[in-house]
């Protein structure tokens, strides 16, 4: 078996292959990705990963969306780093990268907007709430029927580290395209999770240098959801932005499938979680047993 290397260093030779069988992630997008863990991480290890493996021998034109957990900064980054040899990953994110992060620092200046996909957003009190808005997933399907897999976080970024209730982004994606749902999660070891601000950027650097920090990217088996027609959900929310009248039978449908997808939403972030430490689970962590 051979011995793992640190985080900064994977062998060309088996990080980017000659002859790829699958479209692979853009390999300048990969090097700096592999620079930019091995800032925070003494190793970096990839676990269930046969799993997307044996997907594609099944199916080899199975599309898949990246379903992950966001409460690291370095979530998307893991991805394209443990699964870039196998997929070609479109990150995105609730806004073009603004602010001291590792991905504006790192990738989104120097790889290149292509990469990145923007999904609407608010800013609130509390920080940036996504906006659901259909037309943010017509891009991505058309991508997708290029090749490109989506890394989608599958709640909000949230520096608290511990999963927050899940979106239905995801899974009304992976609905729209037929693509089964890949959940993961990056489980990061070391004085900083989260790494949002230069103070908690300072900290994930200092565990790097005395040799704590460590991170595991899991895979968990790809998820096919029972099949839903999810067209009236974009139908009736552009009805509403034209301000034309919704029908009461096209309310009541509205309604139905967005709590179908609310709870297919919630059983792919069960799954997700399972993949974390229980401190890590947060809205989906099992409840205490009363005493």
């Amino acid at each position: 078996m051979r011995s793992r290397e640190h985080a900064g260093h994977i062998p060309p030779e088996e990080a980017f292959p000659p002859a790829a069988e699958y479209p692979t992630t853009d390999e300048g997008l990969r090097r700096k990705v592999d620079a930019l863990v091995g800032v925070f991480c003494n190793d970096f290890s990839v676990a269930g990963k046969d799993a997307l493996l044996a997907a594609q021998e099944r199916d080899p034109d199975a599309k898949f969306v990246i379903a992950a957990s966001h409460i690291s900064n370095l979530d998307a980054p893991a991805a394209v780093k443990a699964l870039g040899d196998r997929l070609d990953i479109q990150i995105t994110t609730e806004s073009i990268l603004h602010g001291f992060t590792p991905q504006e620092f790192f990738l989104f200046r120097p790889a290149g907007k292509e990469h990145f996909s923007t999904l609407e957003y608010r800013q609130g009190k509390g920080g940036k709430h996504g906006v659901f808005n259909p037309g943010d997933f017509t891009e991505l399907a058309q991508q997708m029927q290029r090749g490109k897999t989506p890394w989608m976080a599958v709640h909000p970024f949230t520096v608290k580290e511990a999963m927050e209730p899940a979106g239905i982004g995801s899974v009304y994606l992976a609905q729209r395209t037929g693509a089964k749902i890949l959940p993961t999660a990056l489980e990061l070891r070391g004085d900083s999770v989260n790494l949002e601000g230069i103070g908690e950027l300072l900290k994930g650097v200092a565990s790097r240098w005395r040799g704590e920090a460590s991170a595991t990217y899991h895979v968990g088996e790809p998820i096919d959801l029972p099949a839903l027609d999810v067209s009236v959900i974009a139908a009736v929310l552009d009805k509403r932005a034209r301000r034309e009248k919704v029908s009461p039978d096209e309310r009541r449908q509205f309604h139905e499938v967005h709590e179908q997808l609310r709870q297919q939403a919630d059983l792919v972030a069960e799954k997700i979680a399972q993949l974390l430490p229980e401190d890590q689970r947060g809205a989906y962590r099992a409840p205490t047993p009363e005493a």
